[in-house]
């Protein structure tokens, strides 16, 4: 019993580990771009340790970088810890990233990306999520992309599985205007991408999208959000996604189901040949099962396709012996014709032929 308890401390302790995840879903050095980052401790009576991970864009697995040996910093009571440039200051590198924050104790954090330049710009603002925060469901409202203004869409994994996220973008009516599917590997960050020529899909040409929306639904809780940029002043909009509680109005249509199989009992006889039931109403796209036997004597059967190939091939049948079973699918309209192939079955022979049609 002692072993047990400890086993299942073991267990609630790695769990819980770290009581608080918080993400930065993108932040960079880049260019003249750089991030912001606070931190701060609520507590006002312990200092409290914080692990910071750099995960990747390029919507690869990060789970080597999030199972790996994170970045820690303290942060003492009721303090705001400042991380100016986060990228280069904290994990000494450049180039852009999701931020994952964890700590065994609550915290809060937050971020700015803006531009090091003389005028510079708005820069945008967020506050970093939690990971309980993280969407199944979600819509990007307020999207535009025109003369004046693009949209940058991203996302983030939080969780150790694939996730399969489906999107619909909708235009300025409101209408659906393309759908697409992509796959995140495990804590996979996409980074900002404009929606209007390479975001998962190729939206229809002449497209209304000067203000849109995009739906997602996710078979894992995800991060996404929209930075709207003005073309003019390069200043930006952070748009993080919403809570969905609907659900497509109109849905994608399922795939049509397989084609069931027509079956037919084929009997050669002394002098006609049989199908039971008659093979009418078959069309292109039928699937046909033939269960050939002959009943008397020995007799044959081939079938011929509309352009004259062999369907099925010529076998002998002894009367009262074993079936033969032939498959094929009906791809063509026409007059599909069958005989006996035993000239020898007798007298009446000539008359055991005949034929079935297929429409389109």
């Amino acid at each position: 019993m002692r072993r047990s308890l400890l086993v299942v401390s073991f267990l609630f302790f790695a769990i819980n580990a770290f009581a608080a995840e918080r993400w930065i879903p993108i932040a960079g050095t880049v260019n003249n771009f750089r991030t912001d980052t606070r931190v701060m401790n609520p507590s006002a009576t312990k200092d409290i340790e914080v692990s910071a991970t750099l995960l990747a864009t390029g919507n690869g697995d990060n789970s080597g970088r999030v199972n790996g040996t994170p970045v820690k910093f303290t942060v003492k009571k009721r303090e705001m810890k400042l991380l100016d440039d986060v990228v280069a200051s904290l994990f000494g590198t450049t180039g852009i990233g999701g931020i994952l924050l964890r700590s065994e104790d609550d915290f809060l954090a937050t971020s700015r990306i803006y531009a090091t330049v003389p005028n510079g710009t708005l820069g945008q603002f967020s506050v970093a999520p939690t990971t309980a925060e993280a969407l199944t469901k979600g819509s990007l409202l307020q999207l535009q992309s025109s003369a004046a203004f693009r949209t940058n869409i991203g996302a983030v994994n939080t969780s150790s599985s694939p996730a399969t996220v489906k999107w619909v973008f909708h235009d300025k009516t409101s209408a659906i205007i393309a759908r697409g599917e992509t796959t995140m590997p495990p804590y996979a960050v996409i980074g900002p991408t404009n929606m209007a020529s390479t975001f998962f899909v190729t939206l229809p040409g002449g497209a209304d999208i000067s203000n849109a929306y995009v739906s997602f639904t996710s078979t894992q809780p995800i991060f996404v959000y929209g930075s709207i940029v003005d073309n003019g002043t390069t200043d930006q909009t952070f748009s993080p996604a919403l809570n969905d509680s609907g659900s497509d109005p109109d849905p994608e249509p399922p795939p049509p189901p397989p084609p069931t199989t027509k079956n037919f009992n084929v009997t050669l006889q002394s002098f006609e040949i049989i199908f039971t039931p008659e093979p009418t109403d078959l069309k292109v796209g039928d699937k046909v099962k033939l269960t050939v036997h002959a009943l008397d004597s020995t007799h044959g059967f081939q079938l011929f396709s509309p352009t004259g190939t062999t369907i099925v091939p010529s076998f002998s049948y002894t009367g009262g012996g074993a079936s033969r079973a032939f498959e094929f699918t009906i791809t063509a309209p026409g007059t599909y014709t069958y005989l006996c192939t035993i000239s020898t079955c007798g007298v009446g022979h000539n008359d055991m032929n005949g034929t079935f049609s297929a429409s389109n």
